[in-house]
């Protein structure tokens, strides 16, 4: 722990009616291995612990950003926005079933003031699951005998993949605090595999523009999705020592987001880099969605570096067995998690002895995962923290 915590100010009405939120910052193993400060939103039931203590939510957050300034306890303190899309009513109902909840910025993702350095770890697997882990021994610290010691990671979107990540490496909790109990890990609609995702977005772009027809807002979306976020993996890959040089990733266009926009947060990218793709094509009949002078389609994945981060991280994570059980629930709808990559990941995991199960939500987009299947995450949260056995043991290929 670093400091004292402080209250929390702005938190949205549907968690402070039920619980107080305080800022802690606490100390964790960064991207380049030295440790450094990182923030989390604490979130306590009101009224007294039970006998026993209660048990321990690590929420895990969707894509803000690559600054620190994007952080949601930043975001929420500073401007009074949830920056976390739909998930304040699932942490609310989480907090209503007695269950404390700890909210990690993740690495590089915080308060300035608070000593956290720039340098967000996307989808690196080390750097979120460590951001998990120890704001979970944090909470630990500070609420003591307040706790049962069980706790369990959560997350949606790249925070379904730092729930996974946690799970990875969870046994490393229990070695920094022996009062902590493992017990399983639930995922909403994380991204498993983004070279397989990214086939699938550019065959439907690529397709798209084929057509000779004006492309649809469905379309437009695809692609600022396929541009706007890689920033912040370029980011991350440099800050992490594999040297990825941005002019062999992106065309001009995106290339001056990248170096002029790095530190702008989704909610604010997002429409950039739209507004720019609509320019583009009302230049120039001849302008398509794939000549875009943005990220240069699949091609930047073959890039020995991209290769050995995505196996440095997410294949990590596929060839693991995890500890416990996972409860991954995703849409079918859902343009960032396409199902056919989703089941040939949870596949592969399951021949590897994993134990998971898998929610279908049929007709659920990427944002209504969490809405949709709160009833499936609230009853998951039950089951691990009442039933009596310990999860078994994993075996993460380290």
């Amino acid at each position: 722990m670093v400091g004292s915590h402080t209250p929390l100010r702005n938190v949205p009405p549907a968690i402070s009616a039920v619980a107080d939120g305080t800022l802690l910052v606490y100390r964790m193993p960064g991207l380049t291995g030295k440790q450094v400060n990182a923030t989390a939103m604490l979130f306590v039931p009101k009224g007294p612990s039970p006998a026993g203590g209660r048990p321990l939510f690590v929420w895990g957050h969707g894509t803000v950003g690559w600054a620190p300034e994007c952080a949601p306890s930043v975001q929420l303190q500073e401007h009074g926005t949830w920056a976390d899309g739909p998930n304040a009513e699932l942490l609310a109902a989480v907090l209503k079933q007695g269950i404390t909840v700890v909210a990690p910025d993740y690495e590089g993702l915080g308060p300035v003031a608070a000593g956290v350095p720039t340098g967000h770890g996307y989808y690196d697997l080390a750097s979120l699951g460590h951001s998990m882990i120890y704001a979970a021994v944090a909470a630990q610290r500070v609420l003591g005998d307040a706790l049962s010691g069980q706790w369990a990671p959560g997350g949606w979107s790249e925070g379904g993949f730092a729930a996974l990540a946690a799970a990875y490496y969870s046994g490393e909790a229990a070695a920094a605090d022996p009062r902590l109990t493992y017990r399983g890990t639930i995922s909403l609609a994380p991204v498993p595999d983004v070279p397989a995702m990214n086939k699938i977005l550019w065959n439907d772009i690529t397709t798209a523009s084929a057509s000779g027809l004006p492309p649809t807002a469905h379309r437009i979306d695809q692609l600022v999705f396929a541009n706007a976020e890689t920033i912040y993996f370029t980011r991350t890959e440099n800050a992490a020592g594999y040297a990825v040089d941005p002019a062999r990733i992106y065309g001009p266009n995106m290339l001056r987001f990248y170096q002029q926009n790095w530190r702008t947060c989704l909610d604010d990218l997002n429409p950039l880099v739209k507004q720019d793709i609509q320019t583009y094509l009302a230049a120039s009949p001849d302008h398509r969605l794939d000549t875009y002078p943005g990220i240069r389609g699949t091609t930047p994945d073959a890039l020995p570096e991209n290769q050995r981060f995505y196996r440095d991280n997410q294949g990590k994570l596929e060839n693991a067995l995890l500890p416990g059980s996972v409860l991954w629930l995703f849409g079918t709808d859902d343009i960032t998690s396409p199902d056919s990559v989703t089941y040939a990941v949870v596949n592969k995991m399951l021949i590897n002895g994993n134990d998971i199960n898998l929610a279908v939500l049929q007709g659920a987009t990427h944002y209504d995962v969490p809405t949709t299947g709160q009833p499936l995450v609230l009853a998951r949260l039950h089951q691990l923290f009442t039933a009596p056995s310990a999860p078994r043991p994993g075996k993460p290929s380290r």
